[in-house]
C-alpha cells in the first residue's frame, strides 16, 4: 500500500538543486540523490533520497493548473481553492520515507509559498506549519526507528 501527500503552490521550483538548497537552508538532513540540474517539471517517478542514513525516496510528479483542478474537484478536504497553479504529487512506502516526504513536501511548500496536504491525515497546512509538522515527523520517525515509543 502506498501513502500520499501533495503540495499546492502558485509556482514551482526549477531544479533539484534549488529544492536541495531550500532543504539545507532549513537545516534538514535530507539529501535528494539526483543531479542538481535536473528540472523538477521533468520529474515523473522515483526520486531517490537519503535521510539520516536511511533510504527515504518517494515517487513524485509535478502537475499543472489542470491537475490542480482535478485534485480539488476530487477532494473536498483540500479547500479553499486558493491561487494554486501547480501540484506536486508524492507517493511513498516505508517508515523512513515518511520523514523524507514530510521534509521534502514541507520545504517545497515553504520555498514556493504553497500548502502541504498529507493525504493520509487529511490535514492541509500552510508553509510555516508544514515545517513544524516535518520537524515533529522527523523526531517521531527517528524514535520509531530507534525502537522508542512514539
Amino acid at each position: 500500500m502506498s501513502l500520499s501527500a501533495f503540495v499546492l503552490s502558485a509556482r514551482s521550483l526549477e531544479t533539484i538543486g534549488a529544492w536541495q538548497a531550500a532543504i539545507d537552508a532549513l537545516g534538514f538532513k535530507l539529501t535528494l540523490t539526483v543531479e542538481a540540474d535536473q528540472r523538477i517539471d521533468a520529474l515523473s517517478g522515483h526520486l531517490p533520497a537519503v535521510w539520516e542514513g536511511h533510504e527515504a525516496g518517494f515517487e513524485c510528479e509535478l502537475g499543472d493548473a489542470g491537475a490542480v483542478e482535478n485534485f480539488l474537484d476530487d477532494c473536498d478536504e483540500a479547500q479553499p481553492r486558493g491561487p494554486w497553479s501547480q501540484i506536486l504529487e508524492i507517493y511513498y512506502v516505508g517508515i523512513a520515507n515518511i520523514a523524507g516526504v514530510a521534509i521534502a513536501g514541507a520545504v517545497y511548500a515553504h520555498a514556493t509559498g504553497g500548502v502541504f496536504w498529507n493525504g493520509e491525515d487529511g490535514e492541509r497546512v500552510d508553509a510555516e506549519r508544514a515545517i513544524a509538522y516535518a520537524r515533529k515527523t522527523e523526531t517521531d520517525i527517528r524514535d520509531m526507528l530507534e525502537g522508542r515509543q512514539v
